[in-house]
């Protein structure tokens, strides 16, 4: 399976390090990247959630290292390119999702990559991009 791509939301993430329900399935995926059996992307948007997030929930110094711990996955950063402009504003328009999340959803759509996450604000998109859905909890704060 190695022509497999995945795009890891922040909520999967947040399942993985916080071992959430469905970080079984994260750290196999993390487990085949590293093998190379398959490819993991993340968003720069994704991080910039994973540190705000974390600051919120603690300090200065927890907040870096969640993102120090990140970025030692095997996961490829996906910049916030102009291609995903228009996407990212039509998702955002359209189906009343946030900014963070129509922008990681403009990057499934427009790479071509399912979208693993456990937010149920995804499943909005369900009909334009491929969807990996890991079980959802209540949002508490993110």
């Amino acid at each position: 399976m190695s022509d497999r791509a995945y795009l890891l939301d922040t909520s999967a993430i947040f399942a993985f390090t916080d071992n959430e329900e469905g970080a079984n399935l994260v750290e196999e995926f993390l487990g085949r990247a590293r093998r190379r059996e398959l490819s993991l992307y993340i968003s720069k948007m994704a991080l910039m959630e994973i540190y705000y997030v974390s600051l919120r929930k603690g300090d200065e110094k927890e907040a870096r290292d969640r993102l120090f711990l990140v970025r030692s996955l095997p996961l490829t950063e996906l910049p916030l390119e102009d291609d995903l402009i228009l996407p990212a504003g039509q998702f955002k328009a359209r189906c009343q999702i946030s900014v963070a999340d129509a922008w990681i959803a403009a990057t499934a759509a427009v790479r071509e990559l399912p979208l693993v996450h456990k937010d149920p604000e995804f499943d909005r998109l369900k009909e334009a991009i491929t969807l990996v859905p890991l079980p959802y909890k209540t949002r508490k704060g993110r």
